[in-house]
């Protein structure tokens, strides 16, 4: 037996220190609330829309992590999962499991989704320009001429309405405006990795009709070496023909994987049709030709080889090699080939491609000086094809190509008001209407490891999905005095979802007991049909003008749905909504005549209906069938509680401190037995500690400009990738540094750079894939990126 080998390199000897620089930091705040640092001496007010109205942000009675482009720039992320992954309490990884590279993994304060399949619902809403991005395939967009980043965190059932159980991530793009201005961009690094961004904004029609165009181009080279097997090692993987492809350019290696190219671009219209009427049409699309995510084996057990021929008598059994590279290794036997040495071997392109466009239309009318009217129009398509080798070995355990053709509508209405100074209020209506086909081809031979011969388990699938949601919402904010106020809201929501099965063996391919099991649910459909009424009761109380205190109580809740797995028609069962009721405090302040923000919230989570995977499920498996379950089922509960720190200090004009810190406690209250839980175990990709700490300095150089150099460092403790933990399946804590120097000159329209990622090297995990004590026998994992550096300019005109 081979299993991973459990190092925490870097991490554990860094943490110390990592806590003792952070202990100093702390005191003078720190967060991701900061302005890009230079010499302003001053944190950014930031202006957020989180309750459908502009507020500051420090007057806004909700935790939210709010980072301006400014920000975003001066820290070098490129992308939104390096913006999430630096607040408090939020984890989001892009590409685990077989979804894609451009799957996307979230989760706010140990609420989320780790599973792809259009069955399930996100536990955390995605918003580009309050238009909801419904499904986690190829939903986090290139960060592409963005104001700002708000992340809600906590449920926001009455304000994002369903599936933001967890909280919400909103991006908010810039308006077209008044002015002639662009910018362009370039850079190249690491792994040949080029990127080109260049973007303008005109008025057509002074005052009145506006554009705005921007565009991105990127490649790089993958980061994990695809090696032929019977090169590298001079053995073929079983007897018979090699399982391989041919050898191509140098040494053994045959491909890549967590490779990315990319091309996006988004032009708006904004138009002032009178002084009561605003509308803004925005258009936009994105081609994304990358590689799959980067995988390698970390864990194997003793597997039957393919190629023998069943008839033998008896059956002959095969022991394969050990596939596993060395700890630490970016390489893996990957071919993407199933079925082999059979007649029907076939090979999936190593790729996962996704084609986005988008079309959204905002409408503002000012019906009366106290009352407006909003209108939130969008249309998305999404098509996206991506093959995965999970087991990272020259033999077909488990090879899956994944197709999914997604079309969503949205519409919100919004009308809101104000009675003075004492009321202000919104009632709105949404409604939500998607169409999918989900469709691919798995190659799961492994599912007949326990059988003492090769058995070939191959099918094919095309399951149509469609979603319809319907909402109403009301939000009042009562203002009894000037420092006091009195939020309240409540949304109705109604989901209903039909999935339908499709099944068939591709033509050709084998047809074994394991593949013809599947066969009797073609052509069935589950249907799930639900409501839910949320709401939310918010205090606040502003004791200076620099110092807030508030308390609130809000539910959410995550889609109920069909499940997705079934082995058996009466598997084909339905499971409820996700609820959570959340109560939270929390204090806003900004001290030190703004020279200082600190922010903290405290939160407890009372969370019912977990949907979990069952792995035994006896009361539906047809008498004398074997007992194969993977039934997603409502089977538990869990009481999270946490604390959340964020803060930013310019303890000198021209220094910039800023850290985020977060602890939460996630314990099951109950869980029914059959699912492999019990109560001492913790939720997927929810770690206990997190940890952020960045710090920059302007060195003014005259009449030459000014050189900023900025270090940021990110901790996270130990996490569990699995519902149902063990040792194996665990991602080490560990720790992750990047560092640049950017030089600007006096006008700060010039800017050259010089950035690096993942400073120190460090070797760690950001997903796992455990399939060890399944039949498939393996585990697998998704590295993080190694150090790579890159260099750029960027220009303002």
């Amino acid at each position: 037996m081979n299993v991973p080998y459990k190092g925490a390199g870097f991490a554990r000897l860094f943490y110390a220190n990592l806590l003792s620089g952070v202990a100093l930091l702390v005191p003078c705040g720190a967060a991701m609330a900061q302005d890009s640092g230079e010499s302003s001496g001053q944190v950014t007010q930031i202006v957020v829309t989180a309750e459908f109205r502009e507020s500051n942000l420090q007057e806004t009675p909700l935790a939210i992590t709010a980072a301006t482009a400014e920000m975003i720039a001066a820290k070098g992320q490129t992308g939104i999962a390096e913006v999430a992954t630096a607040a408090p309490s939020v984890t989001l990884n892009a590409g685990g499991g077989p979804g894609g590279a451009q799957t996307t993994q979230i989760n706010i304060r140990g609420i989320g989704q780790t599973d792809f399949n259009l069955a399930l619902e996100p536990g955390v809403g995605i918003y580009i320009d309050d238009v909801y991005q419904g499904i986690m395939y190829a939903s986090t967009p290139e960060l592409l001429d963005l104001e700002r980043v708000e992340i809600l965190r906590g449920p926001q059932g009455t304000l994002s309405g369903r599936n933001s159980i967890g909280g919400a991530i909103r991006l908010i793009t810039k308006a077209p405006n008044n002015y002639r201005e662009g910018y362009a961009e370039a850079s190249y690094g690491s792994f040949n990795a080029l990127m080109v961004r260049a973007g303008f904004n005109v008025p057509l029609v002074e005052d009145r009709l506006f554009l705005r165009v921007n565009g991105l181009a990127k490649h790089s080279d993958g980061y994990v070496d695809r090696l032929d097997y019977r090169c590298a090692t001079g053995s073929p993987p079983s007897p018979g023909p090699a399982a391989g492809s041919p050898v191509v350019g140098d040494g053994c290696k045959i491909g890549e994987e967590g490779g990315q190219s990319v091309i996006a671009v988004r032009a708006s219209l904004r138009a002032i049709l009178s002084d009561t009427i605003e509308n803004t049409l925005s258009v936009d699309y994105m081609d994304d030709n990358s590689q799959p995510s980067g995988v390698v084996l970390i864990g194997q057990k003793a597997w039957r080889g393919e190629g023998y021929n069943l008839n033998a008598t008896p059956p002959i059994t095969n022991p394969t090699a050990n596939f596993m590279l060395p700890y630490g290794s970016y390489a893996n036997y990957s071919n993407y080939t199933t079925l082999i040495s059979t007649s029907a071997q076939y090979t999936l392109p190593a790729a996962s491609l996704a084609k986005t466009w988008s079309i959204s239309n905002n409408l503002a009318i000012d019906i009366t000086d106290a009352i407006s009217l909003r209108s939130i129009t969008g249309f998305k398509k999404i098509d996206t094809s991506s093959a995965v080798d999970l087991d990272g070995s020259p033999i077909g355990r488990n090879t899956q190509a994944w197709q999914v053709d997604h079309e969503q509508f949205t519409q919100e209405l919004r009308l809101s008001g104000y009675f003075g100074d004492a009321v202000d209020w919104t009632l709105g209506a949404y409604y939500y209407h998607a169409d999918s086909l989900q469709s691919g081809r798995a190659g799961l031979d492994g599912a007949g490891a326990t059988v003492p011969f090769y058995v070939p388990f191959d099918f094919a699938f095309s399951d149509p999905v469609e979603v319809r949601s319907k909402a109403a919402f009301a939000h009042v904010v009562l203002h009894p005095t000037d420092a006091f106020s009195i939020t309240g809201g409540l949304r109705y929501t109604k989901d209903t979802k039909d999935y339908t099965f499709s099944r068939f063996i591709a033509p050709g391919a084998p047809v074994s007991f394991l593949s013809a099991s599947v066969l009797p649910l073609d052509g069935q459909t589950g249907s799930f049909s639900g409501d839910n009424l949320d709401w939310r009761l918010a205090v606040d109380y502003e004791i200076t003008p620099d110092l807030l205190l508030y308390a609130q109580a809000s539910t959410g809740f995550k889609g109920g749905g069909v499940n997705p797995r079934p082995y058996y028609v009466e598997q084909i069962t339905l499971f409820d909504p996700e609820t959570v009721t959340s109560y939270e405090a929390g204090l806003k302040s900004d001290l030190l005549d703004g020279n200082m923000r600190l922010n903290l919230a405290v939160y407890q989570n009372d969370y019912s209906n977990l949907q979990l995977q069952l792995r035994s499920c006896p009361n539906f498996v047809p008498t004398g069938a074997a007992p194969n379950c993977a039934m997603t089922a409502n089977v538990g509960s869990a009481r999270i509680r946490g604390i959340e720190l964020e803060g930013t200090a310019y303890p000198v004009a021209d220094l910039a401190l800023d850290v985020a810190a977060s602890y939460t406690d996630f314990e099951y209250r109950s869980v029914q037995p059959v699912t492999g839980v019990t109560l001492n175990m913790r939720a997927p990709y929810t770690p206990e500690w997190k940890l952020s700490a960045g710090v920059q300095y302007t060195a003014s150089l005259g009449g030459s400009g000014s050189l900023i150099p900025r270090l940021d460092v990110r901790y996270q403790s130990q996490v569990e990738t699995q519902t149902v933990n063990t040792a194996i399946s665990q991602i080490d804590g560990y720790v992750v540094a990047d560092a640049s120097l950017r030089w600007q000159n006096a006008d700060e329209d010039f800017e050259l750079y010089l950035r690096v990622k993942n400073l120190f090297d460090e070797y760690y995990f950001v997903n796992i894939t455990d399939f060890y004590n399944a039949p498939y026998g393996f585990i697998s994992g998704q590295p993080g990126r190694p150090r790579e550096f890159m260099a750029g300019a960027r220009i303002k005109f």
